[in-house]
């Protein structure tokens, strides 16, 4: 099975608020794409692949200061409905993952956000780069 898949594959698996998840390639073209089912994409696939440029441009700025503060791990940009992270991966590869940060997981009244599990993410990053 490819990489690419496997890892997105494990990343719906490991977690129902996942709704969507991409690899991109450094030109911004959708290499592989998983979407948990029944649910509308609040953003269009064609602003997914704007969104993607943009955050690949934005990597590239970012690898300028690695020698001062080390490789860039992962962004997350949270929204009132979503979370958007990207990850960078070997090759010039970009992850990108849009998670629920919707009102329910927070319980009664305003959310700020619940956690993205990181933790269980970049696991998961590690895990697939670890075993090519």
């Amino acid at each position: 099975m490819e990489k690419h898949e496997q890892l997105l594959n494990m990343l719906m698996d490991f977690n129902e608020d996942v709704r969507f998840a991409a690899v991109c390639n450094r030109d911004g073209d959708i290499l592989w794409n998983s979407q948990r089912t029944n649910l509308r994409n609040f953003i269009p696939l064609n602003e997914t692949k704007k969104t993607l440029k943009r955050a690949l441009g934005a990597w590239d700025e970012r690898s300028k200061i690695t020698d001062n503060i080390g490789r860039g791990m992962y962004v997350i940009a949270a929204y009132e409905k979503i979370k958007r992270i990207t990850i960078p991966l070997d090759g010039g590869n970009l992850l990108f993952v849009s998670v629920d940060n919707s009102p329910k997981k927070a319980g009664k009244g305003k959310s700020y956000g619940h956690l993205a599990q990181m933790g269980e993410i970049m696991s998961i990053v590690d895990f697939i780069n670890e075993n090519k």
